[in-house]
């Protein structure tokens, strides 16, 4: 089943109530492979065409190195959880995509996702853009990310 999400940009997390961040480390071997560091957790993720994740495994530290090697990008990220409503994460891009603040809003329902009112602080809607998966953010060149980004800085 297809996630219910909503993608939003933002520039800061300043004055946004937060959690403590998970660093994420993701490197993509193909269009349908990832491996990925969460804090302290090797994991390998089969992805299927619409970017779900139809299987996820623990693998080894040596096994993540090897196909570190592989790999033909890498996307570094913290990850927050919004305190003041549980369907809302927020993605803190470094390294090669920093500027990039995506919020997250998943639904249960579509009713629940239509009725939605996206916080004040929460920017323009990016689901539909390059910047809404890691997957394509991942394919983008430093200029084409650059400008992309700045599609949306002063909305």
């Amino acid at each position: 089943m297809r996630e219910l999400t909503k993608r939003y940009i933002t520039f800061s997390l300043d004055a946004i109530n937060v959690g403590p961040a998970i660093r994420y480390e993701r490197y993509y071997i193909n269009d349908n492979l990832r491996i990925q560091k969460k804090g302290n957790k090797y994991q390998k993720e089969a992805l299927d065409n619409n970017n779900n994740i139809i299987e996820k495994t623990t693998i080894s530290k040596s096994e993540f190195q090897s196909l570190k090697e592989k790999s033909y990008s890498k996307i570094i990220r913290e990850s927050y959880l919004y305190l003041d409503d549980n369907r809302v994460s927020i993605k803190k891009y470094l390294e090669d995509y920093q500027g990039l603040y995506r919020v997250e809003v998943t639904f249960k329902t579509k009713e629940e996702e239509n009725k939605y009112q996206k916080e004040i602080w929460m920017g323009k809607e990016i689901t539909n853009s390059p910047l809404a998966f890691d997957k394509d953010l991942s394919k983008l060149s430093k200029e084409e990310f650059q400008k992309e980004l700045e599609k949306y800085r002063n909305t």
